[in-house]
């Protein structure tokens, strides 16, 4: 009996995929594939060595070809993926394909005092000891990116300094118009090692450099700077007149008199008048007058919350801190509503508006109110959080004031008065 023998030959295209898993192409059995810039070489191909040893090439030439401006010649880079990179040879510069489609130059810096880039391109750029340059193509040389410090330039520039106190470093901002600096902003108050802040600079100097805004020539004292009108380097602004009241000499023309006279200044014509009243004056921290008015109508003091509450708002006395918001109806434990615009503030540096809401005791302030409302009715507290309501007879201590406005259903805001 012969034995019949069969030589089974398998087809076995190559299957391949992009980084994310999703497949590219498929090269089938002795074909090459040039769908790409790379050439792609399937099983059994004869003189596959010449398509693999090209493609190596053109990797370490990333694809080097003239291209035209931004784009690469389709001849020479086809149906470039997105990530690959692109020498473009007419530019000299190196360049991503962002999208699958279209390329961008990728930026390069070169440190030190000049380029080293031999025949640069628009773009290229090189740092030189704080200064930026870039080159541009249509003039021929670089230029310095940004506003720059000079004569040649009206720029106003922000550079850092810091100087080093007591084995401490202490950044700071110093503006700069021309070749002088004109201010320095800082975080904390120091004595800078150099006065004079930037080389070249013996006019403005800095002795002491105070938190917040320091002007050039600046008494360490006082902080008046003895930079002139004339020199044009000054900070002007909202603040100039309070500037302008720090100045005022205040001589007491009346020697048996311990009071100290109050400078005010006409906020119109921004002279300056001394108040000469024995029934307003200011002394031991404390402000006398015969009377005074305000633009609004309540009196507030600050409490501490255990959240933060809205204009309207009608807390009570309790929870984690001093004051929670009203759940229940005529509730005895109430402190108040929370003030829009009070008057007159008391204990204002316990917190802020967030922590410490202003609460107001007497006067008319606008209040969330819930339900049918009508003038003279007394108000108290509900039990819908935050709200008060119309009663027509409660509980002593329960009453938070007496409605002035009217609502006929629902939610709203009216004015009370807090009695």
């Amino acid at each position: 009996m012969e034995e019949n023998h069969f030589n089974i030959l398998l087809i076995m295209p190559y299957i391949l995929n992009l980084t994310t898993g999703s497949q590219l192409l498929t090269v089938a059995d002795g074909t090459i594939d040039n769908s790409t810039s790379l050439t792609f070489i399937g099983r059994n191909f004869s003189g596959y060595g010449e398509s693999l040893e090209e493609n190596f090439i053109k990797l370490l030439e990333n694809f080097s070809s003239p291209g035209n401006g931004n784009v690469p010649s389709n001849t020479v880079l086809a149906n470039a993926l997105r990530g690959q990179l692109w020498f473009n040879s007419q530019k000299n510069q190196l360049y991503v394909n962002y999208d699958g489609q279209n390329f961008k130059g990728i930026g390069s810096i070169t440190v030190g005092s000049t380029s080293t880039v031999s025949n640069p391109s628009d773009g290229d750029m090189f740092w030189d000891n704080g200064i930026l340059y870039a080159y541009q193509e249509s003039a021929g040389s670089y230029v310095i990116i940004g506003p720059a410090n000079g004569s040649q330039f009206s720029s106003w520039t922000f550079g850092r300094t810091s100087s080093s106190v007591d084995n401490f470093l202490h950044p700071s901002i110093v503006s700069i118009v021309g070749t002088l600096p004109t201010a320095v902003f800082s975080f904390e108050t120091y004595v800078p090692t150099n006065p004079n802040l930037i080389t070249g600079n013996t006019l403005n100097t800095f002795t002491t450099i105070h938190q917040g805004i320091t002007l050039p020539n600046a008494d360490t004292v006082t902080g008046v700077s003895a930079v002139t009108t004339n020199s044009g380097y000054l900070l002007w602004g909202t603040a100039a007149d309070t500037i302008n009241a720090r100045n005022v000499s205040v001589a007491n023309p009346n020697l048996s008199n311990i009071n100290y006279y109050i400078p005010l200044s006409n906020i119109t014509t921004g002279s300056v008048a001394l108040v000469t009243s024995s029934s307003f004056y200011y002394t031991n921290g404390v402000l006398n007058v015969t009377a005074a008015s305000a633009f609004y109508a309540d009196l507030a003091e600050r409490y501490a919350a255990d959240a933060a509450y809205d204009e309207g708002t009608v807390l009570v006395i309790g929870g984690e801190k001093e004051v929670t918001v009203t759940t229940q109806f005529a509730d005895t434990r109430v402190a108040g509503v929370v003030s829009k615009n009070p008057a007159y503030l008391m204990n204002k540096d316990a917190g802020n508006n967030e922590t410490h809401p202003a609460i107001a005791l007497k006067g008319r302030v606008p209040c969330k109110v819930v339900g049918y409302v009508k003038k003279g009715d007394l108000i108290v507290t509900s039990s819908t959080p935050g709200y008060g309501t119309a009663a027509a007879s409660v509980v002593a201590g329960a009453v938070i004031g007496k409605a002035l406005g009217t609502q006929s259903e629902g939610f709203g805001i009216i004015e009370i008065l807090i009695v």
